[in-house]
């Protein structure tokens, strides 16, 4: 059950720089899947720094690259493995990757939430209380944290409990615009427009009543274009409650 909640004009949402992560040596997921469309070369960018890729950006993975000192990309691959590299580097992404002919979607999932949990374990990692969603692809407003959206698509924000009647505001933190609407008695989603300018790793306010909630926002580019991809994308960035939802709707299939 949805509504479509009204947008107020306003200025355009500002433009929000994209920042990558450190890492010390790349670090791969070990996985690839035989049924992927995608060449083997081929890697999508996931987040870079001081290099000039923009997440989404496809590159191939049999080219050499050349990174400096300071310089970070992280890249995923079509059959979901996530590379790091840290300069100073130079040499193909996907050399030594370690490939296996795995075609059973379940497993994938199984063993990328197993690679997780193992790594945030060693580092002590704990990312939020875990939540059981209706679906991967809503945005959980009742508890605060990173949400993963799929870019083109329509957004929908889900809450837990009471399903009351109440205003909701939506709005970027710099309040640069802001959405308002209501939010009916029973329904626990609503479809917030499409026009709506949601920007990537960007803090986001949800009111619902006078309860306020930030979400921080994580599109998922168009070319990350299988679930496998979803999946391990949704691992890297925090959308792990997103993950969880995913895998159990391969696990029903």
């Amino acid at each position: 059950m949805g509504m479509a909640a009204s947008l107020c004009t306003g200025e355009t949402a500002r433009g929000v720089g994209m920042t990558g992560r450190m890492a010390v040596a790349a670090s791969l997921t070990m996985i690839w899947l035989a049924w992927s469309g995608a060449r083997a070369a081929d890697f999508v960018v996931v987040e870079a720094e001081g290099l000039n890729l923009n997440p989404g950006q496809s590159v191939d993975g049999a080219k050499a690259m050349s990174l400096e000192d300071g310089q970070t990309v992280t890249l995923l691959s079509a059959g979901g493995q996530i590379v790091k590299l840290a300069g100073p580097y130079n040499g193909a992404p996907d050399s030594g990757m370690k490939r296996t002919d795995s075609t059973d979607m379940q497993q994938a999932m199984a063993a990328l939430i197993s690679e997780r949990k193992a790594r945030t374990s060693e580092v002590g990692i704990v990312r939020g209380k875990e939540v059981i969603l209706p679906d991967p692809w809503v945005v959980d407003v009742t508890n605060p944290g990173t949400s993963c959206i799929e870019a083109g698509k329509p957004v929908v924000l889900w809450r837990s409990a009471p399903l009351n009647e109440t205003s909701v505001i939506f709005t970027p933190k710099d309040q640069s615009w802001t959405m308002k609407g209501t939010w009916p008695a029973s329904a626990d989603r609503i479809t917030l427009p499409a026009t709506m300018p949601l920007r990537d790793q960007t803090d986001y306010v949800v009111a619902l009543g006078e309860r306020l909630e930030p979400v921080t926002v994580r599109l998922i580019p168009k070319t990350i274009n299988n679930d496998v991809m979803r999946a391990s994308y949704m691992i890297e960035v925090g959308c792990d409650n997103q993950v969880n939802a995913l895998v159990a709707v391969w696990q029903k299939r």
